[in-house]
């Protein structure tokens, strides 16, 4: 990271699937952000997404959310803005001179579901493009952070039969761009951190099962779990 200056503290979640009560333990850390990384919801309607979504609003600092698999696009932007999130899906955002990268959803292997109206799913290659595009507005930030679901090849993204998972256009993102660190979930049996060249990728773990992380960007990446 270039240069020096206050600690940012940001509270990495995903993979809450409604489970709101375990959103209730959080509230005793202090952080400057929330980086929520997909599946918030369950599938289910609007009106069964409306808990989770107000109540991770009021856990208090600013969250910058993408969407998951499981989050519907039928409705969960309109209903993220109702709520006071910050939909980063294909776009950036700027704290000071901390600049965030966006991208929700997942890679479709099975090309029918490119069709489904209702799901973020994309393919492997509109990774590289979206985030290569974003990363113009955010080039001159002195910390550049990316948000995605799913993880990036070979990097987190191990199943429970070793099977991985990640997307290839995503690892090329890393591995030419270089941000500072990554956040993911999505693959919740990858919990944990890892490096591609210089860049942090941490897979914040299940929410649903009380896991997330707590990282300090400061002259170094500290990441504490939960």
């Amino acid at each position: 990271m270039a240069g020096s200056k206050k600690t940012l503290r940001i509270l990495g979640l995903a993979d809450l699937h409604d489970r709101i009560e375990m959103l209730d333990r959080l509230k005793e850390f202090e952080v400057d952000l929330i980086a929520f990384c997909g599946d918030l919801h369950n599938a289910g309607s609007r009106e069964t997404a409306l808990p989770a979504a107000f109540a991770l609003a009021c856990l208090g600092p600013p969250v910058l959310i993408v969407p998951g698999n499981m989050d519907h696009r039928d409705f969960v932007a309109d209903l993220w803005e109702a709520a006071g999130l910050l939909m980063l899906h294909r776009s950036s955002f700027c704290l000071e001179d901390v600049g965030f990268l966006g991208m929700g959803g997942m890679v479709a292997r099975d090309p029918r579901r490119l069709e489904d109206p209702a799901r973020y799913y994309h393919r492997d290659n509109e990774v590289y493009e979206t985030l290569a595009a974003a990363y113009q507005d955010i080039s001159d930030a002195r910390i550049k952070i990316v948000i995605v679901h799913q993880p990036p090849r070979g990097a987190q993204d191990t199943l429970y039969n070793g099977e991985i998972s990640g997307s290839v256009s995503l690892r090329r993102f890393v591995e030419e761009y270089q941000p500072d660190l990554l956040l993911c979930g999505h693959i919740h049996e990858a919990r944990g951190e890892s490096l591609i060249g210089s860049t942090r990728i941490v897979n914040v773990g299940e929410l649903r099962r009380g896991f997330a992380a707590l990282i300090e960007m400061g002259e170094e990446i500290t990441v504490n779990w939960i």
